[in-house]
């Protein structure tokens, strides 16, 4: 069962106390998801964002209905050493056998229907789930609450992204990029040639073969295996370096109450607003 907030208006909607209660109440069933309406955007600026209207299990990844998406999981604390310092060769390499897997699975996937099949061809999606950052943190003992401490997050998320992307853009050149960026600029090339030498020089400089790379969870900023810590909701922002977004948790909530609930849900609900406001400004190419 998956219950939506509304958090597209500005201000949002306000939902009556006792629907918050009631979800605070069914929290550990497990079928349960809250899930917020989004958008699913590229990390080539060439690709349209799109309405995030479905949910993909595992991980329960916020997607468009009908899409072809192989999943992947990479936990970034695995990659530190004990001090907290990244290991930044051995994660590259994790990043880019992510790629390359999900990359073959998209070939030897028997997807259920034509409406996948096609998808798979046209966007080769991936989902990429980067997971750790509240462990990475406690590691460093770092001070969630501090805004140093989510700049240099940032800055990892960065690096993990733009590695992401290499590989797909050194797939791209090696088999080809994503057909939807043939679809995406089929009326740009109808244009004349100006315009067609424009897209070819924005093709040649960002085209990727994979449509989405990277999903994230709100839940993976807290630590895991211990109560979630209300102080790390302070690095929520990072929901701002993912493609789309994933709610699957694994921390104890317990120990909230149905007000600090609410307050996560509205923290978040604000954070993809103002990605899905970015969205509709043009980037430059």
């Amino acid at each position: 069962m998956i219950f939506v907030a509304d958090t597209t208006q500005q201000p949002p909607p306000e939902w009556p106390v006792e629907v918050w209660q009631r979800l605070w109440e069914l929290r550990e069933i497990t079928p349960l998801t809250v899930v917020l309406p989004t958008v699913v955007s590229s990390p080539c600026p060439l690709l349209p964002a799109e309405e995030a209207n479905a949910l993909l299990t595992p991980g329960q990844v916020q997607v468009p209905l009908d899409t072809a998406w192989i999943p992947a999981e990479v936990d970034v604390c695995r990659y530190a050493r004990n001090n907290g310092d990244m290991r930044l060769a051995a994660l590259e390499t994790a990043l880019a056998a992510a790629v390359d897997s999900g990359e073959l699975r998209h070939d030897t996937t028997a997807w259920s229907n034509a409406s996948l099949r096609h998808d798979s061809w046209l966007n080769r999606r991936l989902a990429v789930v980067l997971r750790g950052w509240g462990d990475l943190v406690r590691l460093r003992g770092a001070d969630p609450t501090k805004f140093a401490t989510l700049c240099e997050l940032q800055e990892l998320a960065d690096f993990v992204c733009a590695t992401l992307a290499a590989r797909s853009r050194a797939l791209a050149s090696d088999k080809g990029y994503c057909p939807a960026l043939d679809r995406a600029g089929a009326r740009v090339l109808s244009e004349g040639f100006e315009m067609n030498a424009r897209w070819r020089r924005a093709i040649g400089a960002n085209a990727l073969r994979h449509r989405n790379l990277v999903a994230i969870s709100p839940w993976d900023v807290f630590p895991s295996g211990e109560p979630a810590d209300l102080r790390y909701m302070n690095l929520l922002p990072l929901l701002g370096c993912a493609d789309s977004v994933a709610f699957r948790r694994d921390v104890d909530i317990g120990h909230w109450n149905v007000n600090e609930f609410k307050s996560f849900y509205e923290r978040i609900g604000a954070i993809l607003r103002s990605n899905t406001d970015a969205q509709h400004i043009a980037k430059q190419v």
